[in-house]
């Protein structure tokens, strides 16, 4: 089974291009303080440029219902991404409001897996991502691979998505493969000069997609 594809991090109408015209089902956008991060506006004026039929993930940290609302007020997201440090009860409150899929980001330690559980029943899917001190995500940085398969059970057992982030791209992605992972998301992995790739991203899906 092919794993889910997602392509993180489009900051701009030149990106969209290169990630609506791939195999990946999922196009993240960072309303976050970040160097990815993008205007709502803007991300509107993009969707109405370039036809997009793969389904949009908000990116979110610690931002309120009523930031997340403005977002949604431009641009028709599918799914939020939760990335900082929201609490079970907030997620569910999230949810409850907006009335579509929630994603967790998990980053992974000791704990992760313990972590998971206690948005049972709550989440859609998660992301494990690589945990870098001073920073939430986009950094390049693979975690110790060998713990994807617990993730992978838990999130299996609570029946939900299960994305692995952090330092994925065209070099690591078959040490990756051999982990057999349900759902890919990347940013800086299809970037060349901090822009999406039409090559890079090109062979990385050649790779992916054996």
């Amino acid at each position: 089974m092919k794993p889910l594809l997602k392509y993180c991090g489009n900051q701009s109408f030149e990106d969209i291009v290169v990630t609506a015209n791939s195999q990946a089902q999922y196009l993240g956008f960072v309303f976050a303080p970040s160097k990815r991060c993008v205007d709502p506006l803007e991300v509107q004026e993009w969707l109405l440029e370039q036809s997009v039929t793969q389904k949009l993930v908000g990116v979110f940290v610690n931002s309120t219902l009523q930031e997340m609302e403005r977002v949604l007020n431009y641009v028709p997201l599918d799914v939020i991404q939760c990335h900082g440090d929201e609490p079970p009860d907030f997620v569910a409150r999230i949810k409850e409001y907006f009335q579509i899929n929630v994603w967790k980001v998990i980053h992974h330690s000791e704990s992760g897996v313990k972590k998971m559980k206690s948005y049972r029943h709550l989440v859609d899917g998660f992301v494990i991502d690589s945990k870098v001190e001073g920073q939430r995500g986009g950094t390049g940085m693979p975690f110790e691979w060998e713990a994807i398969p617990l993730y992978q059970e838990e999130a299996s057992l609570q029946n939900v998505l299960c994305f692995i982030a952090g330092g994925i791209n065209v070099n690591s992605v078959r040490d990756l493969l051999q982990y057999k992972p349900l759902g890919v998301d990347l940013s800086s992995g299809i970037e060349v000069n901090g822009m999406k790739s039409e090559k890079v991203k090109n062979q990385f899906e050649a790779r992916l997609f054996l």
